[in-house]
């Protein structure tokens, strides 16, 4: 028998729980991801598709424009995000585990205190988080910086944005690239892998990097957390 999944999440108690259920139906297992490799099969199944598209939408981990019906790279990236906020295995792949966990989430929360649109780095989940009037607007999946390179701790403010910015000691270009502290920013890359692997500077996909760029004016301040797990 062919298992339909629902086009919309309904708004009865309890529903993302059922809607999640019957995805288990028809998603596939989850399987290593590093970093965000295609998905054709997930693709093929568009109905199911902008079902876990919505819920990581309303959740924050995708962005309005993201819900398309094509499981590509910018839903496994907010995948991941959501998968690394939750402390699942991080392949990008929504299996059962991650619908059951999707089913029971709530919107994340801001780490920091305060009325003032800033940006929170998490280092432990790995995740950039831009928070708006006391709300995260948005989680994203982030590399750090690797042993030897870390991301400095602290509480900053971005400086200089630059949209075509160049490393000249990696010889790399940097686009969309809020810089924060020294040489270090947040800036669009084309490996975003699931850990920390950067040389200080703060990696995101290239879904996320223009939107995040529009969205931090010079001034915006920037938190950078070891530990994440608590409120400050």
């Amino acid at each position: 028998m062919q298992v339909r999944a629902p086009t919309l999440w309904p708004s009865r108690v309890g529903a993302p729980a059922v809607a999640l259920a019957t995805l288990a139906l028809v998603l596939p297992a989850p399987a290593a991801a590093d970093p965000l490799p295609d998905g054709p099969s997930l693709s093929q199944r568009p109905r199911t598709v902008t079902a876990v598209q919505r819920r990581l939408a309303d959740l924050g981990f995708l962005a309005p424009s993201g819900v398309d019906g094509v499981f590509g790279a910018q839903s496994r990236g907010a995948v991941i995000a959501f998968q690394k906020w939750e402390g699942l295995v991080r392949d990008g792949i929504p299996g059962p585990v991650t619908q059951r966990a999707l089913a029971a989430a709530k919107r994340p929360t801001p780490r920091t205190r305060g009325r003032r649109t800033r940006v929170e780095i998490l280092l432990d989940r790995q995740v950039v988080l831009l928070v708006r009037r006391r709300r995260v607007a948005r989680v994203m999946h982030a590399s750090t910086g690797k042993r030897g390179f870390a991301t400095p701790t602290g509480q900053y403010a971005v400086f200089r944005k630059r949209r075509r910015a160049f490393s000249i000691p990696y010889e790399v270009r940097l686009p969309y690239a809020s810089y924060f502290v020294r040489g270090i920013a947040i800036h669009q890359a084309r490996s975003v892998p699931v850990r920390p692997a950067s040389h200080g500077c703060v990696r995101v996909t290239r879904y996320d990097a223009k939107w995040l760029y529009r969205r931090t004016p010079v001034g915006t301040r920037v938190r950078v957390l070891v530990d994440s797990g608590s409120r400050r």
